[in-house]
């Protein structure tokens, strides 16, 4: 019979957390652990909340989990393994400083679909972290400690130090001696080979969401440089396929790269089932719900605009009051400042020619490549921010020496991805909804008598630059911002 383990400690509450908000009960299973074998089961005693972020700019998911720092707090669950060979006695974590100390987070509801048991709960999350600092505060006359965690996969990029370089893509029996060390690769392609090998997981590329694009990238990795440092570089050069910028996910253990061409025009598509006679409409996987801002106005206008009751009358439709919502207009002087023309000189080093792209940058060409024409009234809608007509001449100066073809988009590029914290924004409170992340779109309407062109412009796809859900006793809330990528047509 198998040796089992004894607890030392007698424990007073179960390690599991039941949180009830909303009335639903949810249970949070957390641990922390190193690489050492230490082990802290949290009970509800110690726990204060936990919060998760997705920012836009970023693939990784961060989050805080905030303990009480009592004696309690600081009493573990220790389990005895002196009667197993070889086995380690896991009684506390301790902090060693080898960037080595890790975070493990289940959450759990009981499934409405489904008769009641342990082994039919609803997995919301599970998922292990790295613990990045440790801060001891105070709040409130408490004493509290605060980890700031991130996905696990971080750590690669962090913290390990390996040398790389764009050569390593290359065969070297096929290159030219004069040619090694200066001609460039496909970004695409040398993004996929640094996550690769730096995670040395050939399977945490997701290939049927990839595009390797056409921007191409001459780049070594410094010694003693984190892999980040060459990520982000590599994204500066990426053009995808259809000329736009590219968005970096990390979704279910892999990471994704597509244009956000092509991420706003998987949101939504209709589709002709001719034996039916009939239209569907197909919600790609970066949809991630549909609000309904309720304003007790009866009052109705008649509009045949596709975007206000795209999803019909029968969808489930999250209600939100206009009260509990704050919108955000673009700045009177967006355009001259953050949104300006984007002018760049391109130094060729090989041919020692000076190109200058000037009309890639502007918001024109912005409109062309970012392409909302598929969405709910399309043909009728534009980018929604229009050009500066008056003090047109407003540039921001770039200079490149990178590849021909990455710097010719490079204005388009920046301009298209500052769109996403200047448009206008929408900021609300939702029941907690971790899987509303950023880089997903929702679908929000508003059943208001339209009065002006602000009101006009709500209805459609808005795009989710960042999501902070909050798990506390009595607590499950998500703050999202988004910002609307259309507008109709003056």
């Amino acid at each position: 019979m198998a040796d089992v383990l004894k607890s030392n400690l007698k424990v007073t509450k179960d390690p599991a957390i039941t949180i009830n908000a909303s009335g639903t009960d949810y249970n949070l299973s957390i641990f922390l652990y190193n690489a050492h074998g230490e082990v802290r089961f949290i009970d509800s005693s110690s726990f204060e909340g936990i919060t998760f972020e997705t920012l836009h700019t970023t693939p990784f998911l961060i989050g805080t989990l905030t303990l009480a720092d009592i004696d309690a707090g600081h009493s573990f669950n220790k389990v005895d393994f002196s009667n197993i060979p070889d086995a380690k006695v896991m009684s506390e974590v301790n902090s060693y400083g080898d960037g080595q100390e890790f975070l493990r987070v289940k959450i759990t509801s009981k499934s409405p679909f489904q008769k009641s048991c342990d082994y039919t709960d609803e997995i919301l999350m599970d998922k292990y972290f790295t613990t990045k600092s440790v801060k001891n505060t105070i709040q409130d006359s408490k004493k509290q400690v605060i980890y700031y965690f991130i996905d696990i996969v971080y750590t690669h990029f962090q913290n390990k130090r390996k040398q790389w370089s764009t050569d390593f893509l290359r065969d070297k029996q096929k290159t030219n001696k004069n040619c090694w060390g200066c001609t460039p690769v496909n970004s695409g392609k040398a993004l996929k080979h640094l996550l690769k090998y730096f995670t040395d997981d050939p399977n945490i590329i997701d290939e049927d969401v990839w595009d390797d694009g056409q921007g191409k990238v001459y780049y070594t990795l410094p010694a003693g440089e984190p892999a980040l440092t060459a990520l982000n570089e590599i994204l500066k050069t990426y053009v995808s396929s259809d000329e736009s910028g590219g968005i970096l996910t990390y979704y279910n253990g892999r990471f994704q790269l597509t244009s956000i061409r092509q991420h706003i025009n998987k949101v939504y598509k209709t589709v002709h089932k001719s034996n039916e006679q009939a239209v569907v409409i197909e919600l790609g996987s970066n949809f991630a719900g549909a609000l309904k801002i309720q304003t007790n106005d009866n009052r109705q206008t008649y509009t045949n605009k596709e975007s206000i009751d795209l999803l019909g009358t029968k969808f489930p439709y999250i209600p939100i009051s206009l009260k509990n919502i704050t919108f955000t207009d673009i700045q009177p002087d967006a355009t001259i400042t953050k949104l300006d023309k984007k002018e760049v000189t391109h130094y060729d080093l090989n041919n020692k020619e000076i190109t200058i792209y000037g009309a890639r940058g502007t918001l024109n060409a912005v409109q062309s490549k970012t392409s909302t024409d598929g969405w709910p009234d399309g043909d009728d809608n534009q980018l929604n921010i229009d050009d500066n007509n008056v003090f047109s001449e407003s540039k921001t100066r770039i200079f490149k020496v990178s590849d021909k073809n990455s710097a010719s988009h490079y204005g388009t590029i920046k301009l298209q991805k500052q769109l996403l914290d200047h448009l206008t924004k929408a900021n609300f409170s939702l029941p907690g909804n971790i899987e509303m992340s950023a880089n997903k779109f929702l679908y929000m309407t508003v059943d208001l008598n339209v009065k002006n062109k602000f009101a006009s412009k709500v209805p459609g796809f808005w795009y989710i630059t960042r999501n902070i859900t909050s798990i506390k006793k009595g607590e499950w809330a998500s703050n999202i911002v988004c910002v609307k990528l259309d507008k109709p047509k003056t």
